[in-house]
């Protein structure tokens, strides 16, 4: 989104009825590809296509209370025909959840625009909020969400038409991540009264690897309530949230600490979905009047897509979520010669998935420990179950395969194994590109997918696949062939959980695996419940592309695994 310099989290998503615009703000350092002097880029568009980017940032840390930097915010519609800007004014570095937080180094402030977000000008009360909430040790206080909340003012007994409900993600130090919650009156954006933590999990609550580390300290929460499409009277509040502090893993994608390796922080990009109920004590100040509690959580996204803010977009009635794609997967020295650092994701839909007459897992896994995903039992022995599922915004999808230099190619049905893998003809020609393909899967495939080869000889290849012994799906990245390429580049695997299920009807689920590239960023969705954005910066060039399963769980036989249909298109753009 920025032209150049530094980007990070997004900020302020939104749409202004009175002009039709969208709006996006982004953390920015227009000076340099690294983080510091953190200001506000801001964009506006139409239709979430098309952005006109503003030369200047809209807000610049220039006051006393943030002079050290404008973090993240949300924007909200005022009754007062304003765009409203809530934001994390800092006026003390470092911050970090290990460190002991100073009192008032994250304040909330607002800044108004009655001109359609051209300018913003900050409020003479500002800020706010001057500090946490009295006689808490937090472990961080900022990035402001604020939106309605319906269920929650049923369950406070408020006026769901005047009030608006904030929350401040932070923690509570040696005790749990949290996210402050507030009521705010909707006539009087600065009136903001603390209601306590939405919720005290303990440090690094990690249900299970299908839901993660919960962390010490949460980032960019939002929260949304979100409809079955089949029954709208079903409804499941969910919070977002960033989580720093988790317990680190080894995993594929977090390289040997020991090596010189450029690394990720131990974080992820999570959600839970849960219950609003009265605590058993309020006496606490660790409790208020309502606490939402843990029935089933999940990833967002299991890359490197961080900060996800959203909103509730009013013309397609969609609850849209934008995430920042980080550069941490490249040396210093690289950033630095590229000049920019930091992406924002495509605009994703989230929704609530819900699948009938569940039995199990196409490998055997046993429903109750799959915490990422909510288990009724039905009267027939089978399950309905849901979960929170995202893909890109639908019309982005449809203008990017409009674009007049796309190339289209459909395959058919086909039978896969280890003599039988599929080859896209022609490959692929540019570096932005989409493939959507579908497929059997036999319960003696240990793995299937889809390679993508950068090298003649096939010894670079971005291979995409299940891996159904494991329950995971796996992104191999290709490396950089030059001397020492690990100090340069991570390009070790990304690997998330998942697996597929079985119906009493339809039998064992069909494989979707949805890929978009663009450049150095992959962003891929899985039956719609499995996210991977990951970064590919050493495919220049596509030597080939192949659909492929191997057929190799002894002692298991079934009917071949297919590939149902493949739809790809070659040279996307708006």
């Amino acid at each position: 989104m920025a032209r150049d310099g530094w980007m990070n989290d997004p900020c302020a998503p939104g749409y202004d009825p009175k002009t039709g615009l969208y709006h996006v703000s982004f953390q920015w350092n227009p000076s340099g590809p690294d983080w510091g002097d953190i200001c506000w880029g801001s964009a506006t568009s139409p239709d979430l296509l098309n952005w006109t980017l503003q030369d200047e940032p809209c807000l610049r840390p220039e006051a006393s209370y943030d002079n050290r930097g404008i973090f993240t915010g949300c924007m909200i519609n005022g009754k007062d025909g304003s765009l409203t800007y809530a934001y994390t004014s800092v006026n003390h570095l470092p911050i970090h959840y290990t460190l002991q937080h100073v009192k008032g180094s994250e304040s909330l402030s607002l800044a108004k625009s009655f001109d359609g977000g051209k300018t913003f000008r900050r409020i003479d009360a500002n800020p706010i909020l001057p500090s946490e909430p009295a006689g808490l040790d937090v472990t961080g206080w900022r990035d402001p969400f604020v939106a309605k909340w319906p269920r929650m003012a049923r369950h406070l007994s408020v006026d769901e038409n005047d009030t608006l409900f904030g929350i401040v993600s932070g923690g509570i130090r040696y005790t749990t991540p949290t996210t402050f919650l507030y009521t705010i009156d909707a006539n009087e954006l600065s009136n903001w009264r603390y209601i306590g933590p939405l919720s005290n999990f303990g440090l690094n609550l990690r249900p299970s690897k299908w839901s993660g580390d919960l962390g010490k300290n949460w980032e960019v929460t939002n929260f949304t309530t979100l409809r079955d499409s089949e029954d709208p009277s079903i409804e499941r509040d969910f919070v977002i949230m960033g989580t720093e502090g988790c317990i680190p893993e080894r995993r594929p994608s977090a390289p040997d600490p020991d090596t010189l390796s450029p690394s990720r922080p131990s974080r992820g990009q999570l959600w839970f979905s849960g219950d609003l109920q009265t605590p058993r004590s309020t006496k606490s100040s660790l409790s208020g009047p309502v606490e939402m509690t843990f029935k089933f959580g999940g990833h967002l996204d299991n890359g490197c897509l961080y900060a996800a803010n959203s909103f509730f977009d009013p013309k397609t009635q969609k609850q849209i979520v934008w995430g920042w794609i980080t550069e941490e997967d490249i040396c210093d020295d690289l950033r630095h010669e590229q000049g920019w650092s930091g992406c924002l994701a495509m605009p994703r839909e989230l929704a609530l998935q819900t699948l009938h007459n569940v039995i199990g897992t196409s490998s055997g896994s046993n429903l109750h420990s799959i915490t990422s995903i909510e288990k009724h039992l039905n009267t027939d022995g089978t399950y309905t179950i849901r979960t929170l599922a995202s893909q890109p915004y639908t019309p982005l999808v449809s203008a990017l395969r409009q674009h007049p230099n796309v190339k289209y190619t459909y395959l058919p049905r086909s039978d896969l194994g280890p003599l039988n893998s599929v080859h896209l003809p022609g490959g692929l020609t540019s570096k932005s590109w989409e493939l959507d393909t579908t497929f059997s899967v036999s319960r003696s495939t240990q793995h299937i997918g889809v390679s993508i080869s950068h090298a003649e000889d096939n010894s670079r290849t971005t291979t995409l696949f299940y891996d159904q012994p494991s329950e995971s799906f796996v992104i191999n990245r290709p490396a950089f062939p030059v001397l020492n390429s690990s100090e340069l580049v991570n390009s070790e695997p990304e690997r998330a959980p998942f697996t597929l299920f079985e119906t009493q009807e339809a039998g064992r689920e069909e494989l979707r695996i949805r890929v978009w590239r663009d450049n150095s960023v992959m962003e891929v969705f899985v039956n719609g419940r499995c996210a991977i954005s990951t970064r590919i910066y050493a495919a220049e060039e596509t030597f080939g592309v192949k659909f492929f399963a191997d057929e190799c769980v002894e002692g298991i036989v079934d009917v071949p695994s297919q590939l149902l249909e493949a739809e790809v298109w070659d040279g996307i753009g708006i």
